[in-house]
This record gives C-alpha cells, sequence and structure tokens, in this order.
C-alpha cells in the first residue's frame, strides 16, 4: 500500500503543477507563471536538504507521517491556490524602474503560497527512500509511472473541468494517499482517521469553490472586452490548449491594416466580428453575420499579393476567422486552400454560419462597388424579391440536416462540409447575377487542421500565393517553425514559377523584428536554390505592420511599379523592393530608430519639422542591398536567421548587452521578457543549487562519516543525471511540437512515455543491485548511444512522417521517446541504493540535488537552444550520461 501512496502523491504533484501553469497562462502570463513555478519547486530540494540534516527525527515518525503529509498537501494546495488571487501581481511594472521592487515581493508572496505543497510532496517522496532502502527501484518506480500517468491525466480533465476549479482534482488522489497511510490499528481509530481526511477534503473543496478568488489580469485583451457595454459571453470552450472564450459587443471589429486614406479610397471600415479569446488573448475575429462588405480590402496592406498576381491558386495559413476565405475570393482568387492551428478555431470555423467556407451564391458584395454602390444595388435587387414562406421549406430543412450534420462531423474529427444556401442568402443571388464580371467566380476548399508546411509536403500543386495571416504565428506554439530558414524554404519551393510567398510582421513596438524576419526569409530563399534573395524580395509597410512578399522568380519592373502605385495609393510605405533609392522614396509613416544604446532618441521631442525617417528602410537597403550588417540594430540584437534548430524569433537580445537592456527595459515588448525571466531563474537556480550543496555540510555528522572524496563523486553523479534527464526530455517535447503541432498532445505524450517508461527501467534496475556500477554504466552507455542517435537522425525522421495519420506520428513518438526513457530510469536508483544503511543520509541529499538541478536545467537548456541551436543542448545530453557513467558510484564493499 505504502508504493501506492507514493503513486498517488507523485501524481498529485505532477497534476498540480501542470494546472498552475495553466493559471498563470490564463490569469496572468506563462513566462512569469513559469518564473515563479520553477523557484516553488525548489520545495523538493529544501524537503531532502531537511531529512539529510534530521534524518533520525524523520525516521521515528515515518508512519504518522506518511498519513498527515498527504493529507496537509489536500489544504497546502487550496490555501496556497487561493492567496495567489489575492496578490495584486502586475507584470508590466516589472518594466518600471519605480515600481518593479513592490512586483518582486509579489513574486516572493507566490513563492510562499506554493512552497509548502511542494515541500510536503518531496518530504514524503524523500522518506519513502528513507523507509524503503531495500527497495528503492520500486519507490523510483512508483514515482515515477505516478508523474507519468498524472500527466496524461490532468491533460484529458482539462477538457471538462472549469480552469479556475482544476485544483479540485487533486483532492481525490492525495485522499486516497493518505487512506493508504492510516495510523493506528484499531478499526474504530482508523475510521476516525479517514473521516478526517474525508472532512479535509471538504474544506479544501469549499475553499476551491467559494474562495479561490482566480481571474483574468485587468491588464490582458479580453478584461476590457468583457467590461464593454451589453457584452454578450457567445461562447466558452475549455482544452488543454487553453480556454476559449466568444465575445460578443460593439467594440470587437474584424483586426485588419487599413490605410488611414480607407475612406477616400470609398472602402468600408473594418466590419463588425466575434472576438475569440484563448487565455485571455484574441486569438481571431469572427464575423458577426452572414451579410457584410467586403469592400474595405481595397484599403488592407494584405491585399497586395493577390494585385501582382491574378487569379492565383492560393494557400492561407490562417482564414482569419472566415474573412480571409471571402476576402481571398473577392480579391480575383481562383482557388483557396486553408489550414488552421487552432482545433477550436477550425470547429468554429466549420460549424459556425457566418465563418463557414463561402460558396459562389453566398459572397459578399463585389470589391468593385463603393458601399452606396452596392447598397443601392442590393435594394434593386431585392426590391422584387418575395419573402420568404412563413413554414419552413425544404431547402430549409436541408440546411438544418446539412448544418448538424456538420457539427457531429466535426465533433468526431472529421471535416464538415459547407452550409448550402439560406433563405437570408437567397437575395445575395440575384445580387451576385447583377454584378456581372465584378462577381467572384473562385472555389474554396474545407479548411484543414495542420501546419502549412506538412499542406505543401503533401500536396502535388504548386501555389501562385501562399499568404501568412498575422493572427497565426501567435495562435500555436508549432506556428513559428513557418518562419524559419527551412520553412521559407518549403514555402517557396511549393509555389509557381512566379508565385508569391507574403508573409507578415509586427513593427509596432521594435521595428527590427522586421529585419530578423528579412534575414531569415533571405536564408530561406538561399535554401531553396535562389541566387540573388535581393532581387527576390519587396517590403511594404503600414505603421504597425510590414509585409515581406518573396517571389520565386525575381520581381519585374511592373511588379514593382505596380506595387509602389499601390502603396503610394493608401498612404503606405515601401522601405524595400529590387532598385530602391532611399533619397527619392516618399515617407508617409514616421518610423524612427529606437536605440538602445542612446538614452536620448534620434530625433528631438516636440520637433514637428523634422523630416520623416524611415530605420527599416535604412537597415533593410543597407542589409539585403549592399549586404552590410554594421548598423547599430545587428550589433546591439541577435538578427540571425531563424532555423528549425533556432526556432526562436523573438528572443533577439544579446547576453552581452543584458546591463544595456535593463537599463531601458520600458522600451522592451512583452516577447523579451520571457527570456529575461529565463535569465533571472537560472542566476537564481544556480545559488539555490548552491546552497543545496553546502547546507547539509553544517551538520556533516549527519552524512554518517561519508568521505568528501566519494561525496563530491556522487553530487557530480546526481547533478550529471538531473541535467541530463532533463535536456533530453526539453528537445524532445520541443521536436514533437513542430511534428504534431501540437504543444499539448506533444506534452503529453513525450512526458507520459518517458516517465512511465522510465519507471519500468527503475523496476529492471533491481536486477543489478548487487552490481550497480555495471548496471549504471550500461544503462549510461545506452543512453548516451540513443541521444546520439537521436541526434543524428531526428530531425529527418520527422520531416519524413510529417504527412502521417494522427495515429501513426503519435506512436513514432512513443516509439521515439520511451527506450530513451528507460534507459535513464535506471542509474538514478542504483545510484542511490549504493548509499544504503550508514550513509543513508545522503539519500535525500541526492533527491535534494538532483531537484535542484532539475530547476536549472529548463532555463539552462532554453538559453543554449537560444544561442546554439536544440542540437547543442541534446549533444550536452549525451554528455552528462557520460559523465554519469564515469562517476558511477559504487557499494562500499565493493570498494568504492
Amino acid at each position: 500500500m505504502r508504493y501506492l501512496g507514493i503513486f498517488f502523491v507523485c501524481l498529485s504533484s505532477i497534476a498540480f503543477e501542470i494546472l498552475l501553469v495553466r493559471h498563470f497562462a490564463i490569469t496572468n502570463w506563462s513566462e512569469y507563471g513559469y518564473w515563479v513555478i520553477s523557484m516553488a519547486m525548489a520545495g523538493y530540494s529544501v524537503s531532502g536538504v531537511v531529512l539529510c540534516m534530521f534524518e533520525k527525527a524523520f525516521e521515528r515518525r515515518q508512519e504518522a507521517l506518511f498519513y498527515i503529509l498527504p493529507t496537509a498537501m489536500i489544504l497546502l494546495g487550496a490555501l496556497g491556490y487561493a492567496a495567489l488571487g489575492l496578490i495584486p501581481f502586475n507584470p508590466l511594472e516589472l518594466q518600471n524602474e519605480a515600481l518593479f521592487t513592490g512586483q518582486l515581493a509579489n513574486i516572493g508572496k507566490y513563492y510562499l503560497a506554493l512552497f509548502p505543497f511542494f515541500f510536503a510532496s518531496g518530504l514524503y517522496v524523500g522518506l519513502s527512500f528513507l523507509a524503503r532502502q531495500e527497495n528503492i527501484p520500486k519507490v523510483y518506480m512508483s514515482d515515477l509511472v505516478g508523474a507519468g500517468l498524472g500527466a496524461a491525466c490532468v491533460l484529458g480533465a482539462l477538457y471538462f473541468v472549469p480552469p479556475f476549479f482544476s485544483p479540485l482534482l487533486l483532492l481525490p488522489p492525495l485522499a486516497l494517499a493518505a487512506l493508504t497511510s492510516l495510523p493506528g490499528k484499531r478499526p474504530v481509530a482508523r475510521t476516525g482517521w479517514a473521516g478526517l481526511t474525508l472532512a479535509t477534503c471538504a474544506c479544501a473543496a469549499f475553499v476551491v469553490v467559494l474562495h479561490n478568488n482566480a481571474g483574468f489580469s485587468q491588464y490582458k485583451p479580453v478584461s476590457a472586452a468583457m467590461n464593454v457595454e451589453n457584452n454578450r459571453v457567445a461562447g466558452e470552450m475549455r482544452s488543454p490548449r487553453g480556454y476559449y472564450l466568444l465575445l460578443d459587443n460593439y467594440m470587437e471589429r474584424h483586426d485588419v491594416d487599413l490605410s488611414n486614406n480607407y475612406e477616400l479610397l470609398g472602402a468600408g471600415g473594418p466590419p463588425p466580428a466575434l472576438g475569440l479569446y484563448r487565455d485571455g488573448e484574441r486569438l481571431a475575429a469572427l464575423p458577426r453575420d452572414t451579410g457584410y462588405d467586403t469592400g474595405y480590402i481595397k484599403a488592407a496592406l494584405d491585399s497586395l499579393p493577390y494585385l501582382l498576381r491574378k487569379h492565383p491558386r492560393a494557400l492561407l495559413a490562417g482564414a482569419r476567422g472566415g474573412f480571409r476565405l471571402r476576402e481571398a475570393l473577392e480579391l480575383g482568387a481562383r482557388r483557396v486552400d486553408s489550414v488552421e492551428s487552432d482545433p477550436v478555431l477550425l470547429h468554429l470555423l466549420l460549424t459556425y454560419p457566418p465563418s463557414t467556407p463561402p460558396r459562389g451564391n453566398v459572397l459578399r458584395l463585389p470589391l468593385a462597388q463603393t458601399p452606396a454602390e452596392a447598397a443601392e444595388a442590393y435594394a434593386n435587387a431585392t426590391r422584387d424579391v418575395a419573402p420568404p414562406a412563413a413554414g419552413p421549406t425544404d431547402e430549409d430543412k436541408s440546411d438544418a440536416h446539412a448544418a448538424r450534420d456538420a457539427a457531429r462531423n466535426t465533433a468526431h474529427g472529421q471535416a464538415a462540409e459547407p452550409a448550402g444556401p439560406t433563405a437570408s442568402s437567397a437575395s445575395f443571388d440575384a445580387h451576385n447575377a447583377t454584378a456581372g464580371h465584378n462577381a467572384p467566380t473562385g472555389r474554396v476548399s474545407r479548411p484543414r487542421l495542420a501546419s502549412p508546411l506538412a499542406v505543401v509536403e503533401q500536396t502535388k500543386h504548386h501555389y501562385d500565393i501562399i499568404d501568412i495571416s498575422p493572427e497565426f504565428m501567435d495562435q500555436g506554439q508549432a506556428n513559428k517553425y513557418v518562419l524559419t530558414a527551412e520553412g521559407v524554404a518549403a514555402l517557396t519551393r511549393a509555389l509557381s514559377p512566379r508565385g508569391i510567398l507574403s508573409l507578415p510582421v509586427g513593427i509596432g513596438e521594435l521595428p527590427v523584428y522586421a529585419l530578423k524576419a528579412a534575414a531569415t526569409i533571405r536564408s530561406g530563399l538561399l535554401m531553396a536554390g535562389v541566387a540573388d534573395p535581393a532581387q527576390h524580395m519587396l517590403v511594404v509597410r503600414s505603421a504597425f505592420t510590414a509585409r515581406i512578399l518573396a517571389c520565386r522568380a525575381p520581381f519585374s519592373k511592373a511588379d514593382i511599379t505596380a506595387a509602389r502605385a499601390f502603396a503610394t495609393e493608401r498612404s503606405f510605405d515601401t522601405p524595400y523592393f529590387p532598385g530602391i533609392d532611399p533619397a527619392h522614396e516618399e515617407i508617409f509613416n514616421d518610423l524612427p530608430p529606437v536605440s538602445f544604446e542612446n538614452v536620448t532618441s534620434d530625433t528631438v521631442a516636440g520637433d514637428d519639422t523634422a523630416a520623416a525617417r524611415d530605420a527599416l528602410m535604412d537597415d533593410l537597403v543597407a542589409f539585403l542591398r549592399d549586404g552590410k550588417t554594421d548598423s547599430s540594430s545587428f550589433r546591439f540584437f541577435n538578427l540571425s536567421p531563424s532555423t528549425q534548430d533556432r526556432p526562436f524569433f523573438h528572443e533577439i537580445i544579446r547576453l552581452d548587452r543584458l546591463r544595456d537592456v535593463l537599463a531601458r527595459i520600458e522600451l522592451l515588448p512583452r516577447q523579451e521578457i520571457g527570456y529575461l525571466v529565463n535569465v533571472a531563474v537560472l542566476a537564481q537556480a544556480a545559488l539555490f543549487a548552491l546552497v543545496v550543496f553546502l547546507l547539509p555540510l553544517a551538520r556533516r555528522k549527519s552524512l554518517g562519516g561519508i568521505g568528501a572524496g566519494r561525496m563530491l563523486r556522487g553530487f557530480g553523479y546526481f547533478m550529471s543525471l538531473g541535467l541530463g534527464f532533463l535536456f533530453v526530455e526539453i528537445v524532445l517535447i520541443e521536436r514533437c511540437t513542430f511534428f504534431l503541432n501540437d504543444p499539448s498532445r506533444a506534452f503529453a505524450l513525450v512526458m507520459s512515455a518517458m516517465l512511465v517508461a522510465s519507471g519500468i527501467g527503475s523496476a529492471v534496475s533491481a536486477r543489478f543491485l548487487d552490481r550497480p556500477r555495471l548496471g549504471i554504466r550500461a544503462a549510461c552507455a545506452c543512453a548516451a548511444i540513443l541521444a546520439a542517435a537521436l541526434l543524428l537522425t531526428l530531425p529527418r525522421v520527422l520531416d519524413l512522417a510529417l504527412t502521417w495519420r494522427a495515429a501513426g506520428r503519435d506512436a513514432l513518438v512513443v516509439a521515439i521517446a520511451a527506450p530513451m526513457g528507460f534507459f535513464m530510469g535506471m542509474p538514478f536508483p542504483l545510484g542511490l541504493s549504493t548509499y544504503r544503511g550508514k550513509t543513508s543520509a545522503f539519500i535525500p541529499w541526492a533527491w535534494s540535488v538532483n531537484g535542484a538541478l532539475s530547476v536549472v536545467a529548463t532555463p539552462l537548456a532554453t538559453l543554449l537552444a537560444v544561442s546554439f541551436g536544440y542540437s547543442t543542448v541534446f549533444a550536452a545530453s549525451l554528455g552528462f550520461y557520460a559523465v554519469a557513467g564515469l562517476l558511477a558510484p559504487n557499494r562500499p564493499t565493493d570498494g568504492a
């Protein structure tokens, strides 16, 4: 029964960790939650140090503690979770020199709220190792299998449990852990203790349900939207990917980048929309009504590719809630394919009538007409249209059946058929009939849940336009691989001979992002066989967004003339095109340089007579035309191209310029804060690991007289295991996120497969208890060989299997992760087993060292990946297991 208790405690601990990640992603931002949780999990390590220093006292009370600890965790988890909602944390103030100290105090309060739960959990596991020294492999197996299954179970439960009540999931496993260790032998006493456990669960449930104080941060976009007068929540959806809200209010609009001159162009403004939010961040806009005027696209920045290539076959990465499907047809596309990366958004596209893929008889107003002309034509076309009959017609019934079939098919993972024409769209039939050649005649295929990189691998067609929407890059973690050199090369090869790839980059906060995107696209074109990428690139921008167009063939003079005319008419800027002469370019949208090197801006404040500048034009011309990388942007930021091995687009801070960045941190966009958080966590975790190592030395006698050499050897051994295991896990999760196009599924499959397989490996390692060094070195050698094989072959294997069905890709992920997990699960219990007996106090210390280095591993791996790539992280894991094999401990009786 004791092993069952370990299983449930570890299941609860990993579940709480995952739930806290989700909690911070919803209520604040995930990068800050990672900071807090990483340090709160240091409770594991502190518990090991305490056990090491006071081993005898805990061993005398172990029977009572095995009941008290899980019972206490029930209350500690609930109270800690409730306390989170009372802490007035404002992450934006961390970028304010005068206010950041108060927010550091709030982070300290987060530590205090979460630390006790993880301390109690670590105490339980460490005490289990001490109490079952003869069966350490079995204890470790229970630990790992519980954690692996806990990760899978809690991710599945997130489909059903409201996110702010998710800590209720911890109560059953913790109660079962307590019930496996009821004190006493008399039935009456045991019944009383069981009743106390159930009463504790009831109290915890009361706190979580009625006093958890959880909610969206007031600084997240959803808070402002939900406070709009008469706002209505039109839908609520839950999944491991996020917590979704569909909002309906008069402030929601289609977020399209329009010219400031859209009224002079006779274009309408952006149409009303419903706002889809995930974890409080706006994910997409969906049309509010079936009938809306698409005349606004005449003034839209992303219309340019469709004016350069007439009647194209287009691939859309992101349908923009359905808006982009109709826009592409109105712009003359003859065939439109589209992909989405978010399953909830795809479900809405296929089942929500205003978003469903249009047919010819439900297209919107022609682009060639102004809103006034369209209204007049609409009135003329509908003047003689008879009103619909009072009862439903056969066509109405057929449409209703089709809608129900679409919803049912989508729920079963099948693509839904587009809904047929409705009674409300009959008037548009008449209107389109009178529109003549202006009426769109293209066709739209049903959107798919896939990466555009997988689609271009599968299709035999070539596209005239591949159009990436601005929202798409932020709608899924795997989408960042589109804007890598390999991704750009794959999309370029899928273009027709004169096809255009259109990629958006936000420049409102930091214009150098466009420069990094240009460097990445240039590298991708070179990989695709383009000899002179500068002749194949063209950039057009508004004040907030840049569109980088890459053509498989060099842009012709006619293309350049048309693009410049398009931009001039709409007051957009063209910061780069082949043959550009910056001295003769008119600048409509001032874009001064953003400098972190000088305290004062290059533009004099309040000087309205200063000439408009385009810092992006200066950098792009120097880089693409002249081949120079000596500008301040390149000196200060890391603008090297993103690759599949280094798929980090926003992490552009150079560590050697960290002091300058911190001096002007208020200029940094939020995307860069996550990188700084990694640096802060690494510094704190390294300091904490040093304390974990040194503190037990204050009570050296409690270690059972273990020699200094054996102690240092053991420290290096368990440090290598902690870093090596996490490095492998992190790289596999990242690689499989790209492969599966689903971070939640990748996390669940990799973590569950590795932990369960490690548990099995731990059980098998019991056969080597008499020869631990032999077992350790054999396991480390096998792990290192597998790591080397994956280092050389994994990217290619995943690329070849990218077009497999979902079940086959899932099976491949498990087949990759499980063997590594099996061998990595053997060295730790075998190493611990060598310290049984007089030196058993070293067992919880080794446990704490392993835990402390696990906290170090995550930010260290991320910083290494940003700087050198994931291949370097994987190679480092190979080295750590080689070191562990060399430092393998042995039983003292065997001459260690």
